[in-house]
């Protein structure tokens, strides 16, 4: 019985002297960064096609320059992901009040999908994404990208045929034809 007492009491002391001890920890508020120069974050194509959207929340180091020392992934779909944090690497901060010490900023980037109807005009289908909305307030990135739909210049693929004019080709037009 006494042994296990004495292991306790040595078990117990030692937690008691590492709660003691003062954590060294650097000081990574040391000052307050503002973001200056967003780098537009491209949608992904593979992503936009396959329609992934979701968040994706990045936390940048920022050094008193104003540079990126380095860019984290907190969470996010993988495919966002690569597209926010390459655009969270090149942007620009403007550090206020910092001293040698890093400054950390947390970005959230919203994917999402604009769907364009279906226009039957293949011009409308360039891609011109909107430019990305950024609200400083929320620390938040806003990419919207358009949906990748079929371009059907004759306007046929929406067009009803009877059941006969599908399956055989007695019509005389076959499908997709004006």
């Amino acid at each position: 019985m006494k042994p296990r007492l004495v292991v306790l009491f040595f078990l117990a002391a030692a937690v008691v002297h590492l709660a003691a001890q003062p954590s060294e920890t650097l000081d990574r508020t040391a000052g307050v960064a503002e973001l200056t120069n967003l780098a537009a974050p491209i949608y992904p194509p593979l992503a936009r096609q396959a329609r992934i959207t979701g968040d994706v929340d990045v936390t940048v180091v920022v050094r008193s320059d104003g540079t990126v020392e380095s860019a984290r992934l907190l969470n996010g779909h993988p495919m966002l992901a690569v597209a926010a944090l390459d655009s969270a690497k090149r942007s620009k901060f403007e550090c206020r009040g910092c001293t040698e010490a890093v400054t950390s900023y947390a970005l959230k980037y919203k994917f999402q999908i604009i769907s364009r109807g279906s226009p039957r005009d293949c011009d409308s289908f360039k891609d011109q994404s909107p430019a990305p909305e950024l609200d400083p307030s929320r620390h938040e990135v806003v990419v919207s990208g358009f949906a990748q739909e079929i371009c059907d210049p004759a306007g046929t693929l929406f067009r009803v045929r009877s059941g006969k004019c599908w399956y055989l080709w007695r019509c005389g037009i076959r499908y997709g034809d004006p």
